[in-house]
């Protein structure tokens, strides 16, 4: 389902240690990759980026799967999208730097200006930078990737995608999949018993009608319902379920498909020390 996939390369150690993640995808189908650098006016590939991508060339046809090179020049958010859009590619693959402390961390302007603006998938994997002696280090992060998902339902237009999806994934490999709805504190006062097991009631028997569908189709499905603040409780449970990926839907803009990251889904992407899947759906 993955068989083309973009990797915006900026040969940073977490763009390089994202390639090492990125050979998992081959049992999702991927077959080609698209290795994209956009590099700034005026400048070319150095020694060492051009030895770099010589090797990142060679492993992808060790391990069987078709390379394709493009460099571009410019400002890297519209030619990465320019490039997505040319070549058809299934999904976007690429790393995040992590900054800040407590495990904290941030994607850049390059990585939301993709994510604010993609019509594909975004796989983002999280590398947190370490201070050790002075130095910096990446602490690796390699783990496999779709084993345990946490799949966020809010019952929007997101939730028909994310049914669709995880079948998918499922027969490719993955081994769990979480469905997990929060009850906001705002829409569901916990002083008002009766109230509040009314939407409780109504939320565990929409989730168990989804896991229903889902494990008549082969899936291995749990369900978990936390109160509270949504991207606050997507984390908890993200570290508690010890989950490898979060799968998350963006909502877009029809006409202009501009992903509306704001609110719970950036904080989400912000500070999540896991993997995301990003699926953008319509509004």
């Amino acid at each position: 389902m993955f068989e083309r996939i973009l990797f915006p390369l900026d040969f940073s150690e977490q763009s390089l240690q994202m390639f090492d993640c990125l050979l998992e995808l081959k049992k999702f189908g991927m077959r080609e990759v698209i290795l994209c650098y956009v590099r700034p006016a005026g400048e070319d590939l150095s020694m060492e980026q051009r030895k770099a991508l010589d090797e990142l060339i060679s492993s992808l046809e060790g391990a069987g799967i078709e390379p394709i090179e493009v460099e571009e020049q410019g400002d890297p958010v519209p030619m990465v999208l320019a490039v997505a859009e040319r070549e058809k590619v299934s999904m976007i693959a690429m790393a995040s730097s992590g900054k800040g402390r407590a495990r904290e961390f941030f994607l850049g302007s390059t990585s939301f200006g993709i994510l604010r603006s993609t019509r594909w998938p975004v796989l983002i994997n999280k590398f947190q930078v370490l201070e050790r002696g002075g130095e910096k280090k990446i602490q690796r992060s390699c783990r496999s990737i779709f084993h345990r998902a946490l799949v966020p339902i809010d019952f929007s237009s997101c939730t028909p995608v994310a049914m669709d999806l995880i079948p998918k994934l499922s027969k490719l490999g993955l081994q769990e999949s979480v469905l997990f709805h929060v009850v906001e504190s705002a829409k569901a006062n916990m002083d008002d018993d009766k109230r509040f097991k009314k939407v409780v009631d109504t939320v565990l028997k929409d989730l168990d009608g989804l896991r229903a569908e889902l494990e008549a189709q082969g899936c291995n499905v749990t369900t978990h319902v936390h109160f509270g603040t949504v991207s606050y409780n997507i984390l908890e449970a993200s570290r508690e379920l010890e989950v490898s990926l979060i799968v998350l839907g963006a909502h877009c803009k029809s006409l202009l498909h501009e992903v509306a990251l704001g609110g719970n889904s950036e904080a989400v992407i912000r500070r999540s020390s896991v993997p995301l899947l990003i699926i953008p759906c319509e509004r």
